[in-house]
């Protein structure tokens, strides 16, 4: 065989020799050339990239940035929708608020104590009777009455029987202040008339019908 002479001509197998490495190469390729894949050449590795045969983690990578920008973006939007909701609430809070408040002084203004046992007209009746008798203090008495029956009757204080100036002059001025001096003054001449020693007289009975027209005339106009 043509190995066995060529390791023959050498003498020493292990020593030198002047053959061609090529030319044994090729000897040996043509002896086994029915498997040509002993000779064929090494195939380099599949690319991981680039050809499209392999995974691109490239593009992966972008992939997840699109999707990290697209949720930060979302959380931006869910958070104006809140501030902004926040907002709108407070403000249909605060109108509520306003709302009720109105809706309170109107009940407060409709649903007062009104004493049906004696009208206005009454008090007024008894009070003139008094007043051509001289009893003026009560004739300021019943005027007073009828002025506090007047004033529930319009929605604007409570008419109790025992009730006391202070309580009918804070309701009145807390609803109606532009007739609170008027009245202050006209419940001024019934304290003194009922619970002080002053002698009570003709003018002061004038005065008091005088004061009755401008409270009554103030309150005219917020009459229900």
């Amino acid at each position: 065989m043509i190995v066995a002479r060529l390791l023959a001509s050498t003498g020493d197998p292990l020593g030198p020799v002047d053959q061609d490495p090529d030319a044994v190469r090729e000897e040996a390729c043509k002896l086994v050339s029915s498997n040509p894949s002993v000779c064929s050449p090494l195939k380099p590795p599949p690319s991981k990239s680039g050809d499209g045969s392999g995974f691109d983690l490239s593009f992966v990578s972008m992939l997840l940035w699109v999707l990290l920008v697209v949720a930060v973006l979302a959380l931006l939007y869910l958070l104006v929708r809140w501030v902004a909701t926040a907002r709108g609430g407070g403000r249909r809070r605060r109108d509520e608020v306003s709302d009720e408040a109105a809706d309170d002084d109107i009940v407060e203004r409709d649903a007062v104590a009104i004493d049906r046992s004696r009208e206005p007209t009454n008090w007024r009746s008894d009070a003139d009777e008094h007043r051509r008798a001289g009893r003026y203090r009560d004739a300021l008495r019943c005027r007073y009455r009828a002025l506090v029956g007047e004033l529930a009757r319009r929605g604007l204080i409570d008419e109790i029987p025992g009730r006391t100036t202070g309580e009918e002059r804070a309701q009145l001025r807390r609803v109606t202040p532009s007739a609170s001096e008027q009245f202050d003054s006209a419940a001024d001449l019934f304290d003194a008339a009922w619970y002080g020693d002053d002698e009570v007289g003709a003018a002061d009975d004038d005065r008091f019908q005088w004061l009755e027209q401008r409270v009554l005339a103030a309150t005219a106009e917020v009459r229900r």
